[in-house]
């Protein structure tokens, strides 16, 4: 008896170790998620321990990412595919592929919202780039709203409804992010589309934020009876969240001032005669007699901010009451602490910068984790390989998925442990030689306004940006600076090659002197030209184009 005693011991022993273990399994499981997760880093926070994952790879440039109702992540592919991935098994389903859609560089399909009572009406409502073929001459790219029925038996989009067509379109500044407000309208951010006047024209809806009815029709309570703007003097925003009882909204600036607004109905935010604050000379004349709504916060050197998102659960208490910003430029992670009001960002931290590259949008799930979704595969890293640390990279594009761990534990010792960044890196490619000299006038400005598109050897990128060397551009003088001060939209011939991509102007950001500077170092530094150009001829152009 006392040996079967021994024995039943020991195989309640046994089962109380294996059901401890067990247990200790489940916990880990739960802590690193599904199995097909893999495990990334660990971020330490001031209390908190976030555990970073992924979840999905090998996608197709995903421009927009959503949680949606049935615990699913939807998201859109940047060629024309809209789909859906399940977070806890990684399985991925393409719903619908969209032929007209009309991809290159920035345009293609671009956002996605889901209807706010999907589970009555689920219905998808996506924003795209396509081809007017009823237009004969090259001004023939458009974007449409366009709403689908989901069907969740077949698990595809069927019977497509135009809400809103004919949105103007261009080869970049399609802008594009939509969300849903509580009163259950749809906020859609379209771009200037290079027509960077038109954003102060209320007949025309690029460069706007635009409010619609669900079902495609104008609200009777917009601020321009029969019309779709909402505001206006937007350049490109690419971030849009509604929370608070408030509209946030990220914005691309040029080579400066990118923004975080609150959006506003019937507002002006400035563009393109205010870049950031109202707080240069010509902009303060601007603001003097039209009231301009001034951004939150803005970053100079620009960081390209996309996605938005509103961050208020216990599950990482650190970063309640934040929007959460993506950046492709910046290649981070920012959360931007609000004040008790939602009126002001009193706090900014930076997170993951270089460790995933361009991360273009996020989403939160109900249960607090958060959701990023990277862009490394698109035109902008292979166009300008200069300013990017080695991208893409195996596996790209991802989503990347962040969830709190109480304890980290055995299981991830293995796992860097990262913690906030204390300042912006530096954006360019560390790798990359630059060989020009800073001490020389006009050097720094070259660097920080031109050399992004220009390259600091001023040789520009092939079919992409024209150079800067022995040009009948930079030769003429009055038509260097009228191009510098202006900018410009159209289609151009520099040495026998044609360029169209568009160029932004400085008469804003940089007074007369400094383009003085920045030009007689492009004419003398870059090619064998003459130092003449003064600050004096600088303003009699300025003055003679109004600008």
């Amino acid at each position: 008896m006392r040996h079967y005693k021994f024995k039943y011991l020991g195989y309640l022993l046994v089962f109380f170790f294996t059901l401890i273990s067990c247990i200790r399994n489940d916990d880990s499981h739960n802590i690193s998620g599904s199995s097909h997760e893999k495990a990334l880093l660990i971020l330490e926070l001031d209390r908190s321990r976030v555990l970073v994952s992924e979840v999905a790879s090998n996608l197709d440039e995903p421009w927009e990412i959503t949680w949606g109702p049935d615990d699913h992540i939807w998201y859109t592919q940047h060629r024309g595919s809209v789909c859906r991935l399940n977070p806890n098994t990684g399985d991925k389903k393409v719903l619908l592929t969209i032929p007209e859609v009309h991809y290159e560089r920035s345009r293609g399909l671009l956002s996605m919202v889901l209807h706010p009572d999907f589970d009555i009406e689920p219905l998808v409502y996506v924003h795209y780039t396509y081809i007017d073929a009823t237009i004969t001459s090259k001004d023939n790219i458009r974007s449409k709203l366009v709403r689908y029925q989901y069907r969740p038996g077949k698990d595809t989009l069927i019977s497509p409804e135009i809400m809103v067509t004919n949105i103007p379109g261009n080869l970049g500044h399609n802008g594009s992010r939509m969300t849903v407000t509580v009163d259950k309208k749809i906020i859609l951010a379209t771009g200037d589309v290079g027509n960077r006047r038109g954003s102060q024209d209320e007949t025309i809806i690029s460069g706007k934020m635009l409010r619609i009815n669900l079902d495609g029709s104008v609200p009777d309570d917009n601020p321009r009876a029969g019309s779709y703007v909402y505001s206006i003097g937007h350049r490109n925003a690419q971030g849009i969240v509604y929370a608070r009882d408030r509209i946030y909204s990220s914005e691309h600036g040029p080579n400066n001032d990118d923004e975080i607004n609150i959006i506003r109905a019937g507002r002006n935010y400035g563009w393109p005669n205010v870049e950031g604050f109202c707080d240069k000379e010509n902009e303060l004349i601007f603001c003097d007699s039209v009231i301009v709504s001034e951004p939150l916060i803005t970053w100079t050197p620009t960081i390209a901010p996309a996605g938005l998102d509103f961050y208020d659960h216990t599950s990482i208490p650190e970063w309640r009451n934040s929007l959460i910003l993506t950046s492709l430029k910046g290649r981070s992670l920012r959360v931007l602490a609000l004040d008790d009001s939602g009126e002001k960002i009193v706090n900014e931290k930076i997170y993951l910068q270089k460790q995933f590259g361009r991360i273009r949008d996020l989403c939160v799930s109900p249960s607090g984790d958060i959701y990023l979704s990277t862009s490394n595969t698109d035109w902008h890293p292979k166009s300008q390989v200069w300013m990017y640390d080695s991208l893409p990279t195996e596996g790209d594009d991802r989503i990347i998925k962040l969830s709190k761990v109480e304890t980290p534990g055995s299981k991830y010792s293995n796992l860097s442990m990262l913690k906030e960044d204390s300042a912006q890196m530096q954006l360019f490619n560390e790798d990359y030689e630059i060989t020009v000299n800073l001490d020389i006038p006009g050097a720094s400005l070259y660097v920080v306004n031109c050399a992004p598109c220009h390259m600091p050897n001023g040789k520009g990128i092939p079919n992409f940006v024209p150079p800067l060397l022995d040009t009948e551009w930079v030769s003429d003088k009055n038509k260097l600076i009228t191009t510098t001060l202006g900018g410009l939209t159209e289609e151009i011939e520099v040495k026998g090659l044609i360029y169209n991509e568009d160029m932004p102007g400085f008469a804003v950001s940089l007074n007369d002197s400094e383009i003085a500077d920045l030009l007689n170092f492009v004419r003398t530094s870059l090619n064998d030209l003459p130092e003449t150009v003064t600050a004096n001829e600088v303003t009699t152009i300025r003055n003679s184009v109004n600008l």
